[in-house]
């Protein structure tokens, strides 16, 4: 064997010159890229994505079949209309606070801008020069 590669070797020397050659001066080193090949490179990682979380999504799915009895009587009794009432203060403050809140920071500064502006033209007309 050792005298197959001796013999092989030198004949197959020329030839990996010649193509180390062409592709460094003529051939395009991407010439494999293609539009096909960048939809492939776009597509590719996107779907194996999907299809993971699939099969993550699946086996979560599975393991949670037994336990969907249970939590719907969970939430039947969560869902309860006597504990979802919202009195009606709370309603009024929830509507109230955020419409006021911003008026009420919006006049107190008006005040103070207004203020420090008449200020400013008080002592420019107290000294003019």
């Amino acid at each position: 064997m050792a005298g197959f590669f001796r013999s092989s070797a030198p004949s197959c020397l020329p030839s990996l010159l010649f193509l180390l050659q062409l592709s460094s001066s003529y051939a395009d080193p991407f010439y494999w890229v293609t539009p096909g090949v960048l939809a492939v490179i776009a597509v590719l990682p996107v779907l194996l994505l999907q299809v993971s979380l699939g099969l993550v999504f699946l086996c979560l799915q599975h393991r949670l079949r037994g336990k969907l009895r249970a939590e719907i009587e969970n939430l039947h009794r969560t869902f309860d209309p006597h504990f979802l009432r919202v009195p009606c203060w709370k309603i009024t403050l929830f509507v109230i606070v955020p419409v006021l809140g911003p008026l009420i920071a919006l006049i107190i500064c008006y005040n103070w801008l207004h203020r420090r502006l008449a200020g400013q033209f008080l002592e420019e007309l107290r000294n003019p020069f």
